[in-house]
């Protein structure tokens, strides 16, 4: 008898478990379900398209129906599933049923939406779909003076993207610095110092109250000033995407998102089920420092549990472990990545971190075009490698991934401090700058 799979949700996580396991297996029945018009896109690419960078938004779309249809994988878009049935093994959407054999939840995150006045106004808006992406796009024609409120990777990336159509944008923060789930304070005003260079205006420990307008947005009200706009983007974060999955029992745990075990099987009634997946920004995750439960929002981590999804359906047995979280913002000419726990992070689980800066060039001084880059690496009180932060124009992607897999060994600062590194004038220093923060922390330099 013929198997049947079915998926719900199309985006990083959920497609590659479809391709995986039909790519191994030509004979199971695949099913995948989405709520979305715009499937198999990259989000991460949509500021780079408001700003022109990328012509288009149909550059963003890596795989069409077509293709799905020649792999015999059936997606079924703009289709809202109403109910899950554990015990049936049935999806309900649309007054329709099916069953399944092997069910994959991949039903991502949705944004946070403040509960402040004016939230629903017309021209406030919020970026989780290639379709807000469109309706943004389309406002910018007639905007002069948008806002966002929040400085996180997103909210800075699409600041850029205005600034690019001629539109200087105000940033509002709640927090002391920008990107503050990425960078402690000292990291931060290095951004900030980029942005406002920019001709950015940059308000942070600053609080959106409200949001004013009779029917569209005019001002936003934030510490007691009113800040003229014509169009706001919320950007404040986002939180599992659940309700679909714990009305049918599936447990979710302390921060939100779906318990699973090392195999991302999810529990229900106390016992994993072995027959129900979960993957992508819905699942609870552990961190790799903290040893807590958290949630990623990397479509980088999405992909990877996608595929320890799809090879355990294959029967291959693979386990997802802690996540280190790289990630890496790119804000016009600068490039931001993190890894690991910021000081901040730290301090929150009891860690007392130690730490180590840094400001070195990317090339040999006497090279042209060489850059500032910074850097900043935490270790605690074993001198254990737990966290680094890396701001320059160029070279900052491969520290970072150099990090994160210094920090899933457990290497030490003293390790880091005296381990080789490659050297050439056009493209280094002699002594890299994540050696230089690292002799920091032990008292070398």
């Amino acid at each position: 008898m013929q198997k049947h799979l079915v998926i719900i949700g199309a985006g990083a996580a959920g497609l590659p478990v479809a391709s995986q396991v039909r790519r191994k297996n030509k004979n199971i029945e695949i099913t995948v379900i989405t709520d979305r018009e715009y499937f198999a896109y990259s989000p991460c690419g949509i500021p780079f398209v408001v700003s022109g960078m990328i012509n288009s938004f149909d550059n963003l779309i890596l795989r069409d129906m077509k293709y799905y249809s020649e792999m015999n994988i059936n997606i079924l878009n703009k289709t809202t599933v109403d109910r899950i049935d554990i015990d049936a093994q049935e999806i309900y959407f649309d007054n329709c049923k099916i069953k399944y054999d092997t069910l994959v939840i991949a039903s991502g995150a949705k944004p946070i939406i403040p509960s402040i006045p004016g939230i629903d106004l017309e021209g406030v808006y919020f970026l989780n779909s290639l379709e807000d992406a469109l309706r943004i796009s389309k406002s910018l024609k007639n905007a002069k003076s948008p806002t966002i409120i929040g400085a996180g990777s997103i909210g800075l990336e699409m600041a850029h993207a205005f600034l690019k159509k001629g539109l200087k944008s105000r940033v509002i923060e709640m927090k002391d610095r920008v990107l503050p789930n990425m960078l402690d304070k000292d990291m931060g005003d290095i951004v900030e110092e980029y942005l406002t260079f920019l001709n950015m205006k940059i308000n942070t420990s600053t609080v959106a109250s409200s949001i004013l307008g009779e029917k569209k947005v005019t001002h936003v009200k934030a510490n007691g000033n009113e800040f003229e706009t014509d169009l706001v983007l919320v950007s404040v974060g986002v939180r599992p995407n659940v309700e679909l999955a714990k009305n049918a029992g599936i447990e979710t745990g302390s921060t939100g998102g779906i318990v699973t075990d090392a195999s991302l099987r999810v529990r229900r009634k106390g016992k994993f089920l072995k027959n129900v997946y979960s993957c992508g920004n819905c699942v609870e995750v552990t961190d790799i420092i903290t040893h807590k439960s958290t949630v990623s929002a990397l479509g980088s981590t999405a992909i990877r549990q996608g595929v320890v999804v799809a090879d355990n359906i294959l029967g291959k047995n693979t386990v997802f472990g802690p996540i280190s979280s790289p990630s890496i913002a790119v804000i016009g000419e600068l490039e931001v990545g993190t890894v690991g726990v910021t000081k901040e992070k730290a301090l929150e689980y009891g860690i007392n971190p130690i730490e180590g800066n840094a400001k070195g060039l990317t090339r040999a001084k006497y090279y042209p075009r060489g850059e500032d880059i910074y850097v900043k690496i935490l270790s605690d009180s074993d001198y254990r490698v737990i966290g680094a932060q890396v701001i320059s124009k160029e070279g900052v992607k491969g520290r970072i991934d150099a990090m994160s897999l210094l920090i899933g060994r457990k290497t030490t600062v003293h390790q880091l401090a005296t381990s080789e590194t490659s050297y050439a004038p056009p493209i280094s220093s002699a002594l890299d700058p994540l050696t230089m923060a690292a002799r920091k922390i032990i008292g070398s330099d």
